[in-house]
């Protein structure tokens, strides 16, 4: 089949429709807000908030989530990015994707954004103020993090009794007992945790180690008995940070992290630390970000960062977007996807995926291609599910990896699977996929069940959890798309009209959720009942002001084109039709 662009009358529009996608987005954009809503109360993870009913339940559901809600959207856009640029042409194409995803982007930098950060502050504030109200004693002998805190040596040395206890993460922080007492600033129960043993160098699940921890708040003290103790001062964690460039990060960021952990220091006491720090690392030849990509060695063997590649870090490291990411990816990929189809068309190139792209074959190299991109995410450091990039630059390995999902959509739209092949068999792909694979792609990253070494060795873990990852998000991509395409063929009035509200009710729900989570934290109601309520509450109300201020007006012209008021939702015009399809879903 040659490149070429066709119209679309509105005719046309309404009988290629494709409902079981718009439910589909419908679907995956309100599951979006259960899944923030449910972060508070998953226990292990860290979220802004942490509420006393903390659920391990929850923290599988998010997981569950993460692994594929994203993967998906980029999936259904890529294919209406097609479908719009087959029917309407390049331009068409270029203008909407403009209208729908640039331009709400670009607004959301002065609304949304700052909405979500005003929330994060009230939600710290409020954090730090509830823990400081409710704080209670803790006896050293509860546990081996609270001797570690009080820095009660006999109690210490009781639980170091057995080696596992040097190594183990904290279940809900995910670090070591070693940066526990760093952070803490416990130098005598640190010198006792390296005497029985422990690593200097040991990892947190975020890759941290002590000397990050110690350097972050200060701890001058600390950072010189681990550096005598052979701490790595070069050592990398997740986000490509030596020890250095934890010693300069931002003061909102040590008042949000000592907050989550419950302690209390003083900026003057930290500052003072952390520039007598930065002198000694420096002077040792430690630089802030990974030397790997930090520029070439200077004068006295140390690595001094080139100033377009600070410049690159910091485009890519600083968070703009937030919970915009998507939008701004998606514009990137419609942008790319633009010139590859102006240079097919220019060069007269053919493109016909046909059944080829359902083949067993092509489907099968799907998982190792997404396991490139994952193979450097947080995986290897107890994280699960794709990273996210806010910044301005989109890393590389992130945006290669949802580009992935995103064009395989756009061929799969030309490949004309009238017939619905690609997940026909859902009813199996989708237990399969949540009771078998995710399991064991959540284990082999963070070890959340306790057996992964009883499976592989610790070398082939980051392998497995890679390759168990990239196929979990397909096999889950498949299967929403099978079933969806199964049971909802025809257009449902009721989903029809979610469908429309969801790009609203995704944009702005993020700052209500956070701020209910800080106001409701210390409730004493279990995790799950209350996130399951905020996820009502909040799309109620949402839904609410968008029927009655949103839909009709320029606002709700911007994100899903013009609409007429009706007797019902179900009512469209044939206009409606022409454009919904092509929204994006995100």
């Amino acid at each position: 089949m040659t490149i070429k662009a066709t119209t679309m009358n509105p005719t046309d529009a309404t009988s290629s429709r494709r409902h079981d996608l718009d439910a589909l987005r419908a679907a995956a954009m309100l599951l979006g807000i259960v899944f923030h809503s449910s972060l508070s109360v998953a226990l292990g993870f860290g979220w802004m908030v942490r509420d006393v009913s903390q659920s391990k339940t929850a923290y599988l559901f998010q997981a569950w989530v993460h692994g594929f809600r994203m993967p998906l959207f980029m999936v259904v856009s890529g294919f209406f990015t097609a479908m719009l640029w087959r029917k309407r042409g390049l331009k068409a194409l270029f203008s909407h994707r403009f209208r729908r995803v640039l331009l709400p982007c670009l607004l959301g930098l002065a609304t949304v954004v700052p909405a979500i950060i005003w929330a994060s502050s009230f939600a710290f504030q409020s954090g730090v103020a509830k823990s400081r109200k409710t704080a209670r004693p803790e006896s050293a002998s509860a546990n081996l993090w609270t001797a570690i805190r009080q820095g009660d040596a006999p109690a210490l040395q009781g639980y170091l009794q057995t080696g596992e206890a040097l190594t183990n993460l904290h279940a809900e922080f995910g670090i070591t007992p070693l940066m526990w007492a760093a952070l803490n600033g416990q130098k005598e129960a640190a010198a006792i945790l390296l005497e029985k043993g422990a690593s200097p160098n040991g990892r947190s699940r975020d890759g941290n180690t002590a000397l990050h921890a110690a350097a972050f708040l200060g701890r001058t003290g600390l950072v010189e008995l681990l550096i005598q103790k052979g701490a790595d001062i070069h050592a990398v964690n997740s986000a490509g940070e030596q020890p250095l460039g934890s010693a300069v990060a931002d003061w909102g960021l040590v008042q949000y992290i000592t907050g989550l952990l419950g302690i209390t220091v003083e900026k003057p006491q930290v500052e003072q630390g952390r520039r007598e720090i930065v002198r000694w690392l420096q002077a040792l030849g430690a630089v802030g970000a990974n030397p790997a990509t930090a520029g070439p060695a200077g004068a006295g063997g140390s690595v001094k960062p080139s100033p377009i590649l600070q410049a690159t870090r910091w485009l890519m490291d600083t968070p703009v977007f937030l919970l915009l990411w998507f939008l701004w990816f998606l514009w990137w990929l419609v942008v790319v996807f633009a010139a590859g189809a102006w240079i097919g068309q220019s060069l007269g190139c053919a493109l016909a995926p046909g059944r080829f792209l359902l083949s067993p074959v092509f489907l099968a190299a799907l998982v190792p291609l997404a396991m490139l991109p994952i193979w450097f995410m947080g995986s290897g450091n107890g994280e699960f599910g794709p990273d996210t990039s806010m910044g301005i630059l989109p890393m590389p390995h992130v945006f290669g990896y949802y580009a992935l999902f995103f064009f395989f959509g756009a061929l799969y739209y030309d490949c004309g699977d009238e017939a619905g092949r690609l997940g026909r068999s859902w009813r199996w792909l989708l237990p399969i996929a949540t009771c078998l694979v995710f399991p064991l792609a959540l284990e082999f990253a963070t070890g959340a069940f306790g057996f992964r070494n009883a499976l592989l060795p610790p070398r082939f873990q980051h392998l497995a959890s890679t390759a168990f990852q990239a196929l979990y998000a397909w096999l889950m991509c498949f299967g929403c798309m099978g079933m969806f395409r199964a049971l909802l063929v025809r257009e449902n009035p009721v989903i029809r009209y979610l469908s429309d509200a969801s790009y609203w009710l995704y944009l702005t729900h993020l700052p209500l959720i956070i701020a209910l989570q800080a106001l409701v934290s210390d409730w004493p109601v279990p995790g799950l009942i209350k996130a399951a309520v905020m996820s009502l509450l909040v799309t109620g109300f949402l839904l609410l002001i968008y029927d009655k201020l949103v839909r009709y007006t320029w606002v709700g012209t911007l994100l899903n084109g013009p609409r007429k008021r009706t007797a019902t939702p179900s009512s469209a015009t044939p206009e409606d039709f022409a454009g919904a399809s092509s929204k994006p879903v995100s």
